[in-house]
């Protein structure tokens, strides 16, 4: 593959909002002979297009990449390789993650605050409801709004391993076949507003019908939603609950810091 066709690449996994690494060589030994070589690209699915010229350099670049594309708050840097050959090559390996997408399930009032708050976070929101009334730009001005029922999910609504989830529709079928849903998805987190006991009866009827999940899949579901900040008002649990959603993007437990040996570390 040629240098264009990997930069090509590399514009658009950004245009597309996918996650992306681009591996570009910066200083080398010896001149290129060919210097559409310099460049390598590698995408989410750890696919790549280019070829540095060397097979050792070639599988190390893939290492960190895959590696990278996996972290939560992976970074661009410079590295230096050895080749084959024993020559050096030094390579700034430029990482592209999108921001994170927040679907909410649901636009009864208390969604309100949630899909204002989230987009103060810089979340790129999504409110789902069939009820145009409900689900308008009035009540979620500048926010996008997806007006379909469960139907209409899988055509409608894309979910990846960046995407976090709130189904808060209040109301019982509604969220377990929002459920089937998204726990069939690569979401990292699920949050469901009620109680437990509400959780449980909804994936014992789901369970009744044949629809199992697996502890891998139970695990990304949260509920009761939210941290414990004894939330009241529609508000205040509109900041419990992206309180969590923060907390697990960032791989924190959401404890109180005092008393805590570090403090926002990484």
């Amino acid at each position: 593959m040629s240098k264009q066709l990997a930069f090509e690449a590399w514009l658009a996994c950004i245009e597309a909002e996918q996650a992306g690494v681009l591996a570009t060589i910066l200083q080398t030994e010896l001149p290129l002979t060919n210097p559409e070589s310099s460049r390598m690209f590698i995408s989410n699915e750890g696919i790549p297009i280019g070829d540095l010229r060397d097979a050792s350099i070639n599988a190390q670049i893939m290492e960190i990449a895959i590696r990278k594309l996996h972290e939560k708050k992976p970074k661009s840097e410079t590295y230096t390789f050895s080749g084959s050959d024993g020559l050096e090559m030094s390579f700034f390996i430029d990482v592209y993650i999108p921001p994170i997408d927040l679907i909410i399930f649901g636009a009864g009032h208390d969604a309100i605050p949630v899909a204002n708050y989230s987009v103060s976070l810089g979340l790129r929101t999504t409110v789902v409801d069939s009820r145009s009334f409900y689900n308008s730009d009035e009540r979620f001005p500048g926010i996008r709004r997806i007006v379909t029922n469960e139907d209409g999910y899988q055509e409608n609504i894309k979910i990846g391993n960046r995407t976090y989830i709130i189904v808060m529709n209040h109301h019982l079928e509604k969220d377990q076949k929002t459920l089937e849903f998204v726990l069939n998805s690569q979401s990292p987190y699920i949050g469901l507003l009620g109680p437990r006991s509400r959780r449980i009866r909804m994936l014992e009827t789901l369970e009744e019908e044949g629809i199992v999940f697996s502890d891998s899949q139970l695990q990304r579901l949260y509920s009761p939603i939210g941290l414990d900040i004894g939330a009241s008002s529609s508000e205040e649990i509109a900041i419990s609950i992206l309180a969590e959603i923060i907390a697990i993007k960032n791989g924190h437990r959401g404890g109180f810091l005092q008393g805590a040996e570090f403090i926002h570390n990484n």
